[in-house]
Parts: C-alpha cells; sequence; structure tokens
C-alpha cells in the first residue's frame, strides 16, 4: 500500500497536525548534528587536494565560506538545543531552511573543482564526497522532505552542470548518472519521511485513543451529572433506575421520588410512544406540552429515547434525553405576538391586518360576501401629543383602541397602523353593496359617538376629540389588501378636507385628487427656490377718507404646469408637509421688505399706515415664533406698528397662556394683532378681554347678506358696537357693493375691504391703485 501524507493527517485535527511538524523540525536538528564534523574533515581534505594548484588562493576562500556556514550551522543547533521554546516551530524551520540551504550552496560548488585538478583520483574523490554528502542528507534531512529536495537539487545541480558540459562523451553519461542518483535520493527520502511521518501520527493518534480512553468514564459521569438536559434511565419494565440533577430540578422533585419512578403511570399520555420505542430497536422523539405527575407543572419539553443495551447487545431499558424548553417556546409565542400585534395598545398590526384582509378578500371571490374597510384618524392629535405630552397622547391612542374593540363585532378586526391611524376590517356584510354600505356607515356612526365621549387620561380636565372616517367596499376579484386600504385612506383625507368628523366613502375622484394633492407637496418643495411664490396686495380703504390706508399681503403660487394657485388649494398642503414655515417666513419678510419700499420710493407711499399679514397655526406655534417676526422686523427695517399680523380664533383657544405670552411679546414690541374672520367662532367674546387684539375683521359671510338677513344686519352692528367699547378697529371683509358700503358707513366702521375697489392684485397693480386714489372705488362710493 503506498502510503500518502493526507491520508494520515486527515485524521488530525490543526493542533496536532502543528504538534507533529514540530516534532519533524526536532528530528532534522537532532540529526544534523552528527554530520558537522565529518564536513569539517572534508573541507581540509579539499583544501589539501588543491594545495599547489592554480585556484589554491579560490580554495581557501570557499573553506573560509565553509567553516562560516559551519559556524552558523553549529550556533543554529546549539541555539535550539539549549532554548527550543526560543522561538517557535514556524520560525525555527525558517532558520533550519535557510543554514542548510546556504550549506548545500556551498558543497554543491565543489563540483566546479572537478578539472582544475589534473589528477583523475582528485576528481573521483570529489565526485564520491558530493554524492556521500548527497546520501547522508537524503536521510537526515528526510524528516523535512522538502527540505532534502531543495538540499539534495542546490548540492548536484552544478555537478549534473559540470559533468554535462564539460569533457566527452562519457562525462554526458556521468551527468545523466548525477540526474539518476537524484531520482534515487528523493525517493529514497521520500520513503524515510513517510516512515517518519507514520511513525509519528501513530504516536499521537495512540497518545490521543489513551488519553480519551482515560477520561471516557470521567467524561461520561460528568456529562451525565452536569449535562444541561435531563437524563434518566429506564428498564424494560419503564422504572426509572437513574437520573441525573437536571432532571430533578426540571420535574421539581428530588431523587427519592426520581428514582423508582413508573413511567406506565404517567398520567399525560403523550410521552408512551416515544417511551416505548427503543424496545422495537428504535429512537423515539417527541416534543410538546407536558404535565408533571407529581407538581401538576406546565412544561414545554422535547423527549428522546434510545435503546439500552447488555453485553450481548439485548435491548434492557431505555436512555430518555430531555430539554425543558418552556422559556423558548413563550419566547416565540411573545415575538410571534409582538410581530403581528401593535405594542402600545396591543391590537393587530398593520402586518396581521393585511393577512387578515387577503384572507377576508379570499373568502369574498368564493362566496361573495362582501367586506370593508375603515380608515379613521383622530382630528386634532398632534395638537395633543404637542401641547400635552406624548404620554397623554399615548394612553388617548389606548383608550380610543378600546372603545373601537367594544362596539365592533367578534368578526371584525381593529388594527393601528401607527400614530393616530386605526383600520377596521368589516366582515360578512352581505352580497348587496347598498345594504353593506349601509351597514358600514352605521358601524361609523357609532364610531362617531363613541369617540365624541371624554377622554379621562390623567388630566384635570377630560379630553374631547373626534374622528375622520374613509370607507372602502370591496369592488372587484382584482383588488388586494393594499388597493382598499389606498382607497380608505384617500377616503380619510376627503373627509379631513371637508371639516373633519365625518365619514366619506371612496370614489374614484378622490384618487385623482390625491395624485393632485402628491404632485402640489412635490412642488411646493422647490416653490421659494424656483422664484414660484408670488404677493399679491388687497387695499384696506378708510371709510371716511374713501383712501388705501394698507393692504393685505395674500400669497398665490405661479405654478410652472398647473398656472396659478390660489391659498385655499396650497396652504392646507403646506401646513400638513411642514412646508408653511419656511413660506410664512417668506411672505412676512417679502412683504415687510415691499411695503418699505412703498414708504421709501412711491409718491403716495406716505399714506399708507400697515402691512397686514395672515399667519399660519402652525406657524404661530412654533417655540421661536415671536423672535423670528421681531427679526425680520428689524431686519427690514419697517416700524413694528406698521405691521399687523391676522390670527384665527382656532389658533388660540389651545394652549390659551402660552398664546397670551406670545401675543402679549408682539404687543410691547409695537406689532398690531387682528382676530380674522371675527363672529365665525363661538367663544370671540369671551377672549375679546384677554387677548390684546388691535383690530377685527368682521367675515365676508356677514356682510354679503347685511342688506337682506336682520340677524347678519344685527350681528354687523354688534360687533361695531362692542369695539368701540374696546377700542378697537374694525375691518369689514368682501364689501361689493354700494349699499353694503353706506351701510357700514352709517355705523361708523372705520376700514374696509373687497371687490367694490379692488380684488387683491399684484405689486404693480397696487401701486396704480395707489397712483390714482382708487378713483374707480370713488366714483361708486
Amino acid at each position: 500500500m503506498v502510503f500518502r501524507q493526507k491520508d494520515f493527517l486527515s485524521e488530525l485535527d490543526a493542533e496536532e497536525k502543528k504538534h507533529i511538524r514540530g516534532e519533524q523540525v526536532t528530528i532534522a536538528f537532532k540529526q544534523s548534528f552528527a554530520s558537522v564534523f565529518p564536513l569539517f574533515f572534508a573541507g581540509l581534505v579539499v583544501l589539501y587536494l588543491f594545495f599547489q594548484t592554480s585556484i589554491f588562493l579560490i580554495t581557501v576562500f570557499w573553506f573560509i565560506v565553509v567553516m562560516i556556514t559551519l559556524v552558523w550551522r553549529l550556533q543554529v543547533l546549539y541555539t535550539y538545543r539549549m532554548n527550543p521554546q526560543r522561538y517557535d516551530s514556524n520560525a525555527w524551520e525558517r532558520k533550519f531552511y535557510y543554514v542548510m540551504l546556504t550549506s548545500a550552496f556551498v558543497w554543491g560548488s565543489v563540483a566546479f573543482f572537478i578539472f582544475k585538478s589534473p589528477n583523475a583520483l582528485h576528481q573521483f574523490f570529489l565526485i564520491f564526497l558530493i554524492a556521500g554528502i548527497a546520501s547522508i542528507a537524503s536521510g537526515t534531512l528526510a524528516s523535512l522532505f522538502g527540505l532534502a529536495i531543495l538540499f539534495l537539487f542546490f548540492l548536484l545541480i552544478p555537478l549534473f552542470g559540470v559533468m554535462f558540459f564539460n569533457g566527452g562523451l562519457e562525462y554526458h553519461m556521468m551527468g545523466i548518472l548525477v540526474v539518476t542518483f537524484f531520482l534515487l535520493l528523493a525517493s529514497a527520502s521520500r520513503r524515510i519521511h513517510t516512515n517518519i511521518l507514520s511513525s509519528l501520527v501513530s504516536k499521537t493518534l495512540h497518545e490521543k485513543a489513551t488519553q480519551a480512553w482515560a477520561l471516557s468514564e470521567e467524561h461520561f459521569q460528568t456529562v451525565f451529572k452536569e449535562a444541561p438536559a435531563g437524563i434518566f434511565y429506564y428498564n424494560s419494565d419503564l422504572i426509572i433506575i437513574d437520573s441525573n440533577v437536571e432532571m430533578m430540578q426540571i420535574l421539581k422533585i428530588d431523587k427519592a421520588h426520581i428514582i423508582g419512578l413508573d413511567l406506565k403511570k404517567l398520567p399525560d399520555h403523550s410521552l408512551y410512544e416515544a417511551l416505548n420505542a427503543p424496545f422495537g430497536a428504535k429512537k423515539g422523539y417527541y416534543e410538546g406540552p407536558y404535565t408533571t405527575m407529581i407538581n401538576k407543572i406546565d412544561l414545554w419539553i422535547t423527549l428522546r429515547t434510545s435503546p439500552m443495551y447488555d453485553s450481548k447487545k439485548n435491548i434492557i431499558g431505555g436512555v430518555a434525553i430531555v430539554t425543558d424548553i418552556t422559556e423558548r417556546i413563550n419566547a416565540e409565542v411573545k415575538i410571534k405576538h409582538q410581530a403581528y400585534f401593535d405594542a402600545l395598545t396591543d391590537i393587530p398590526n398593520r402586518v396581521l391586518l393585511k393577512d387578515r384582509i387577503e384572507q377576508s378578500l379570499a373568502h369574498y371571490r368564493r362566496h361573495r360576501s362582501l367586506i370593508a374597510i375603515m380608515f379613521l384618524d383622530l382630528d386634532h392629535f398632534k395638537s395633543v401629543n404637542d401641547s400635552l405630552g406624548h404620554h397623554i397622547g399615548d394612553l388617548l391612542l389606548i383608550e380610543t383602541a378600546t372603545r373601537l374593540t367594544s362596539i365592533c363585532r367578534e368578526e371584525d378586526t381593529v388594527a393601528r397602523l401607527g400614530g393616530d391611524e386605526f383600520v377596521i376590517l368589516l366582515n360578512e356584510l352581505g352580497t348587496d353593496p347598498l345594504s353593506a354600505a349601509n351597514k358600514a356607515e352605521k358601524i361609523a356612526e357609532k364610531i362617531h359617538e363613541v369617540l365624541s365621549h371624554p377622554f379621562n387620561v390623567g388630566q384635570s380636565e377630560p379630553i374631547m376629540t373626534s374622528s375622520s372616517i374613509g370607507i372602502s367596499l370591496v369592488g372587484s376579484d382584482s383588488q388586494n389588501a393594499d388597493d382598499l386600504l389606498k382607497y380608505a385612506d384617500t377616503a380619510m383625507y376627503q373627509a379631513k378636507k371637508e371639516g373633519r368628523n365625518t365619514t366619506r366613502f371612496y370614489q374614484t375622484q378622490m384618487d385623482e385628487w390625491i395624485k393632485k394633492r402628491l404632485f402640489l407637496e412635490n412642488g411646493m418643495r422647490h416653490a421659494i427656490k424656483n422664484g414660484e411664490l408670488e404677493l399679491y396686495y388687497q387695499p384696506v380703504i378708510e371709510i371716511k377718507t374713501k383712501k388705501i390706508i394698507g393692504a393685505e399681503a395674500l400669497l398665490r403660487w405661479n405654478h410652472p404646469e398647473m398656472g396659478l394657485i390660489m391659498p385655499d388649494e396650497m396652504i392646507s398642503i403646506a401646513e400638513e408637509s411642514g412646508l408653511i414655515v419656511p413660506i410664512g417666513e417668506w411672505v412676512m419678510k417679502q412683504s415687510c421688505t415691499q411695503f418699505i419700499e412703498w414708504k421709501k420710493h412711491h409718491p403716495k407711499g406716505g399714506e399708507i399706515e400697515r402691512i397686514a399679514i395672515n399667519v399660519s397655526a402652525i406657524q404661530f406655534r412654533q417655540n421661536n415664533f415671536v423672535d423670528k417676526v421681531i427679526a425680520i422686523v428689524t431686519e427690514t427695517g419697517i416700524l413694528p406698528s406698521m405691521v399687523e399680523i391676522e390670527l384665527t380664533e382656532s389658533m388660540i383657544i389651545d394652549k390659551l397662556d402660552t398664546v397670551i405670552e406670545k401675543m402679549q411679546r408682539l404687543r410691547e414690541f409695537g406689532i398690531n394683532l387682528s382676530m380674522d374672520d371675527f363672529g365665525t367662532g363661538y367663544s370671540s367674546l369671551a377672549y375679546l378681554k384677554r387677548l390684546p387684539f388691535t383690530t377685527l375683521k368682521i367675515d365676508r359671510s356677514f356682510i354679503r347678506d347685511i342688506m337682506s338677513d336682520t340677524d347678519d344686519a344685527v350681528l354687523v352692528e354688534t360687533i361695531l358696537t362692542m369695539a368701540k367699547i374696546f377700542d378697537l378697529d374694525v375691518i369689514a371683509e368682501g364689501v361689493e357693493t354700494v349699499e353694503q358700503f353706506e351701510f357700514l358707513e352709517r355705523h361708523d366702521c372705520r376700514y374696509f375691504q373687497g371687490y367694490l375697489c379692488s380684488k387683491p392684485v399684484q405689486v404693480n397693480k397696487f401701486e396704480e391703485l395707489l397712483s390714482f386714489d382708487v378713483q374707480s372705488c370713488n366714483s361708486r362710493v
């Protein structure tokens, strides 16, 4: 059988292979001592042979090099013998390679001296010397076979060259013999190397087996006693005969109770099949729940059983390994729950909701039983979070989930997608679409009603809220969960757009509206940078003099594709996207700058007294709003008294103390404040005493019908009277007829705006109005 190194070493691990390599290096070092002194005498002989030749000096030089290599070799060998731990095995092997290959090269160079001596006996001696060194090296270096081959090559290749390229045919034949000699020595070195390696591997394996045998019994006892799994043995009568500590801990019993326990009497029969499997020469397995017999503990376990044999290979019982996987199972259940249920409200999340929607859609395709998706969003939830904190917001969401779950049917699903967005999946709505829509709408009404009740969530005052609901009904077999959710979401946005606290069903037009909204939002992000925003100005007219005394700045968007976009269409998008803050700052800075331009350079600029600027609720609620207003006024150089900021009632009813503080800071700086759309709210009169307004603006909806609606006329009269009491200026909006103007004039209204004189116009048009003192207005009034 031919020995192969890899066959022996394949049985060893990396550490053992490393150890064997170190043994090979040790053998090489030990065997190299014997050749040092013979080589020294051989060098003297060579020096003697060429004593009276022409190359004696060269021979002396060669002899010195030989001595140096021998001293080097002795130094390496001695150092290794005295302190083998000085370097690791790889480092010693490299050092040994260097010194031996250098020696081979030096002694191989003797071949070049052969034809420098006319004496054939001398020539024969040199050839014999090289061959002898090669023969000795093939054995002494065989433990490192690679080194042996390289040594022979460096030693014999010069001899081959000298023989083959000098002399006649007989020398050529001797060169061929040198090659053959090299191959024979390599083969012999290979066999020696094989024997050495075989011996080392066998020795290592024997030591390994001996250690394993010596430790096997101890290891067995250690494994049995200290194993992290429960182990017990039982005989052919299913009586437990031994058990380790872990098994007792799993069952929460002591050794007296487990030894001798009859497994046939276990009340839980789920283990029987696995326990009996060994008696059929099979392995048994069980994984699942198990209730212990003595303490009635509910566990999840894995049970593996195998046959137990006697010396004659007869089955005498079984060995069982038990692992308590209760914690793992509980963790898996928890992880699965977390994957499918919302962490805050513990109702289904988006993943579980979509799965249930797809199941309901599959049922619909088979049985035509309609389903509906209700997309619900709490109105003004962000205000609750911002004003009362996220903790209160979370409590509000938890209570909302509880209320929604309480009014929905068992077959329905209430889920939370995130934030204040909830979805209700309504199943089994019948096959008639009209009837299904009516059922869905009734449930929506219940939701509006149940969410209108006050929420007591840790505040001194209960929180009032409402909801906007969008509903989509399945309409075709091709629709999937994402389609229905998108449709319901679109309908919900429509409900918000139409005043909140309401319900809307999905219609195709809504989808187009959502697409348009997204298109506008994306375009709005670049509107300021691209110079697409523009301010229009509507004159404020003093009724008594019929002269322009100010202007209201109104935003317009010159969209590159859709043309002029009005505020009603863009402000809500800007607010929901957060873009209203930079846009609002741009409006304020632009309008103040333009006002200063008129005051400085327009002939009639000295007659205008104020510039009115609308402010968004989101912009006003910014913590640094007042600081930014003061900074803009200071930067543009406008007098604070010429700036009038318009606020709506909806902006000031939340967090009233903070609102008052901001308004007082603005008034202290000299900025005027007007309440826009006065009269449309429910509590405006109550706030007038507390809030430092300077102006009231009567909403156009009251001005429009003052000549035909007695209630509106009385309300306008009341507002004007009340303004005198509180020393407030009044501006009437939306004045379009001479009759409306005369009514306001009779009741001492001081200012007005409206199409009677001018609609909002661009800068150049407004400047023309200033130049002609609004002659068209004068002619009409």
